[in-house]
């Protein structure tokens, strides 16, 4: 089956729009993700900067951040803030763990990978934030009373819970994007319906012309076929002229006798 012009057209436009528009839809999740992530840790980061806060007030007034007696005392505090947080550690400035809580708190000494992240970016107003596993890690730092580097606050929390939230929004996504696809398939289907329409009309008028010229009448052209064309009238008086050349040359030829 051959398909007509508006038809290949149609199909064309179809296919652009189906891919633009899952693009926009896969550009727009991620970017969307990425917004939800960062929020998420902002929410975090205010737990983390409280404790912080709160233990860098005491080691500026002169006690050893090894000495706080009521480390535990404060973190819980801090920890019952958000149900989320999966951990939530107190260290000094060589990873060395001085109080924890939490689930997924870690005891001991911190990860090297933590470690390197907190001397990076540690002392910064963001803080440092790594991925380990499926938790996401925010690091800030505790500074002392001479300007260096007491220790710091690491919070946990997963990582995956997040991102599970954010994919269940994945069907509600699915079906507006289906909507705007449809909405958007009818609206190119008669916009190019109602322009295909009226080129076929001038492509058919012209072509009449055409042949009419071609078998020696002098058709007239419309002003729309004009508008359309620019160029027909000129060439219909091309083929007028040679044509009525041709005429005059057969009849001035000689007739020879048998």
């Amino acid at each position: 089956m051959r398909l007509t012009l508006s038809t290949k057209i149609m199909l064309l436009l179809q296919v652009a729009l189906c891919f633009a528009l899952a693009s926009t839809a896969v550009l727009s999740y991620l970017k969307m993700e990425r917004m939800v992530e960062e929020t998420v840790a902002s929410r975090f980061r205010v737990v983390a900067h409280g404790l912080s806060g709160e233990v860098e007030g005491a080691v500026n007034l002169g006690v050893a951040l090894n000495a706080l007696r009521n480390l535990d005392e404060m973190i819980q505090r801090a920890l019952v803030r958000d149900l989320q947080i999966t951990g939530l550690m107190l260290f000094n400035d060589r990873g060395e763990v001085l109080g924890a809580a939490g689930s997924n708190a870690v005891r001991g000494t911190l990860p090297d990978s933590w470690l390197a992240a907190f001397r990076r970016d540690g002392q910064t107003d963001r803080g440092a934030k790594i991925v380990d596993g499926g938790s996401q890690v925010l690091l800030i730092g505790i500074g002392n009373a001479y300007g260096g580097v007491a220790g710091g606050v690491a919070l946990t929390y997963s990582l995956d819970t997040v991102r599970a939230g954010i994919r269940g929004t994945i069907p509600e996504l699915a079906t507006f994007g289906a909507i705007n696809l449809a909405t958007c398939y009818v609206i190119s289907m008669i916009v190019v319906w109602l322009v295909m329409r009226r080129l076929q009309r001038c492509l058919r008028d012209a072509a009449i012309i055409v042949e009419a010229a071609a078998e020696g009448e002098c058709p007239v052209v419309p002003p729309e076929i004009a508008a359309f064309a620019p160029g027909l009238a000129g060439f219909l008086d091309r083929v007028s002229t040679r044509s009525g050349q041709g005429t005059g040359e057969r009849k001035s030829a000689p007739v020879e006798v048998a």
